[in-house]
């Protein structure tokens, strides 16, 4: 539903929280009450639009949603308020029809993911079977460094966890399929050892293609590299039997360029090597089992490495790999907290980096590596990244609020440091260090 003068609406008008309203008996999702934070009565709709946390269009939908509801009225430039519509629904807007008749048959407006978001998510999963270096978006000879940042970069935008608590409909499993074909990519690539086994099992196949290869089982030249020598070398080896008519013999052939002992020793070393990786499936299926994440997630990498066409352990492979990097997440996260009781806290401060690449989507490690940099004066920037993804994750959180506007004021960011510390307490009045900092921005 479309209000009518939306335009006007959207260049002029003031969301304020309306009469009567209390924000926090509202159930809302967590970029709703994230955007709804933002509405102080002095920020403009189309600064909302910019600063929402989501797309504009689905910033347009929920403030247009709120205002029908009551939730929000509008001031104008002028300072008059405009009234909430009556009850009774209009029409939908002719425009709105059209668009969602115009949208992909899968894309479903009414999810808790928003329609650009889920356009993007079609498009990556088409890719899936492209080279590794293509779904990381990378050249085939990316070093570790531009490894690292295509897929933390992809872990943020895609990551299942991004989505936690929303509604989200069949998009759950396309995002896990989507999550695991990344981590597969990232993790055989940026392998050494990994990465060369590759190459020797293609080698070995007869195929000699790039590590970056994403080997599909279903493949006609590489699915079965195995039976397609064994069938040669049978078919040139075999006696025909008893019941089998019997050829008229022919003059002997002068000798043709095959190379049976070629694909016989190609049919021997891929089946040693698929024999292998099967015993490191088995070994890392054992630890995965005993609860052993990273002891599995070696197994079963080296189990691909060695059988790149093997459907059943890259299955397993992305479940095993998640695993492993909540465990090495919490082990860095340990670490961080024992250099932080040493007082090594530049030393904390990388340790909480490295578990935040392993886990993007946790808003506590985020907020505690944003106020750790912010009170050692470190990387503002870094700093700002980490405060603004705690916020979004969790954007009814005080301490989060408070933190970037502190970021913000240190930055001289005066307008955003306002901002953020006024939300900080509404959320938490009694918060007097927040109270402080407005203080020294001029605020009474």
């Amino acid at each position: 539903m479309r209000l009518q003068g939306n335009t006007a609406a959207t260049n002029d008008g003031i969301p304020r929280i309306g009469p009567g309203v209390d924000p926090t008996r509202l159930e809302l999702t967590p970029s709703e009450g994230y955007l709804l934070s933002r509405i102080d009565g002095a920020t403009s709709w189309t600064h909302l639009r910019a600063i929402g946390g989501i797309s504009p269009a689905e910033v347009d939908r929920c403030l247009e949603r709120w205002v029908a509801e009551g939730v929000l009225v509008l001031a104008t430039g002028n300072g008059r308020m405009t009234p909430a519509p009556p009850p009774a629904s209009p029409p939908p807007n002719e425009r709105d029809t059209a668009a969602v008749a115009a949208l992909p048959r899968d894309i479903d407006p009414s999810l808790d993911i928003p329609v650009e978001v889920q356009q993007r998510i079609f498009e990556f999963e088409s890719k899936l079977d492209c080279p590794y270096h293509e779904i990381l978006g990378v050249a085939a000879d990316a070093d570790r460094k531009a490894l690292r940042k295509a897929y933390f970069a992809l872990s943020k935008e895609l990551h299942p966890d991004r989505f936690f608590r929303r509604s989200v409909g069949p998009f759950g499993k396309r995002l896990d399929r989507i999550f695991g074909k990344i981590v597969e990519a990232y993790e055989l690539l940026s392998d050494p050892m990994a990465r060369a086994e590759i190459e020797r099992s293609l080698a070995a196949a007869g195929g000699h293609g790039p590590a970056a290869t994403n080997a599909a089982p279903e493949a006609a030249s590489t699915a079965a590299p195995e039976s397609l020598a064994e069938s040669f070398t049978e078919e040139s080896t075999r006696v025909p039997s008893e019941a089998e008519p019997s050829q008229p013999s022919r003059p002997a052939a002068p000798p043709r360029n095959r190379r049976p002992h070629v694909f016989s020793l190609h049919s021997r070393v891929v089946r040693d090597r698929r024999a292998r990786a099967k015993r490191l499936f088995e070994a890392g299926m054992a630890s995965f089992a005993a609860g052993r994440w990273l002891e599995a997630a070696g197994g079963v990498r080296l189990a691909i490495a060695f059988d790149p066409w093997n459907a059943i352990y890259k299955e397993q492979f992305g479940d095993v790999q998640r695993k492993a990097h909540e465990e090495r997440a919490k082990q860095l996260v340990s670490e961080a907290e024992g250099s932080m009781e040493m007082r090594q806290y530049k030393e904390a401060l990388g340790l909480y980096e490295e578990a935040i690449f392993f886990r993007p989507h946790d808003a506590e490690l985020n907020h505690k590596a944003a106020r750790l940099a912010f009170v050692l004066g470190e990387d503002l920037k870094k700093a700002k990244e980490w405060a603004a993804a705690a916020c979004e994750l969790q954007p009814d959180v005080a301490s989060h609020r408070k933190t970037l506007g502190q970021i913000y004021k240190s930055a001289g960011l005066v307008a955003n440091a306002r901002r953020e510390l006024e939300a900080a307490i509404r959320m938490d009045p009694k918060d007097a260090e927040a109270r402080d900092e407005l203080r020294g921005l001029g605020w009474k």
